[in-house]
């Protein structure tokens, strides 16, 4: 029965050692976590990567906000085919403007795409606008709901 109690004695000896190493490694686990000098050199990179992001995130947002808000355009009434002219020369000289302004690489590609839309926007709308006044030149064949009486 002694044999029994020192080998209790024992165990519950080694189990103190094991709580207080368990516990102090804790403590410097704490304590590390705690001292944000140490936390900055070791996550630094992360911090900065996660700033930038936010920073550039936050910049494009509100340039192309800025953008948007810039200038609004009125709604384009054709009513000839030079009026289509006039407002595609507009159109381009306003984005030859911007261009020649210079700027960072988005910028200039936004501009380019910009450029060739409003191109291929400006053929649509006068092939439209053609398409209506040759239309309207043209009498009634039964096609338009409104002439049926």
């Amino acid at each position: 029965m002694g044999h029994e109690v020192a080998e209790a004695e024992r165990e519950r000896e080694l189990s103190k050692q094991a709580l207080a190493a368990h516990v102090s490694a804790l403590d410097a686990r704490v304590r590390d976590e705690l001292d944000w000098r140490s936390r900055l050199r070791r996550d630094g990179f992360r911090y900065a990567v996660i700033g930038t992001v936010a920073v550039v995130i936050t910049v494009s947002v509100v340039v192309l906000r800025s953008r948007g808000r810039r200038k609004v355009s009125e709604p384009a009434t054709v009513t000839s085919l030079d009026d289509v002219a006039a407002q595609l020369e507009e159109i381009r000289q306003e984005l030859a403007r911007r261009r020649k302004e210079g700027g960072p690489l988005w910028q200039k590609l936004a501009v380019r795409a910009a450029t060739t839309a409003a191109a291929a926007g400006g053929a649509a709308v006068a092939r439209r606008a053609m398409e209506r006044m040759t239309g309207a030149d043209e009498p009634s064949n039964g096609t338009d709901p409104d002439s049926q009486a």
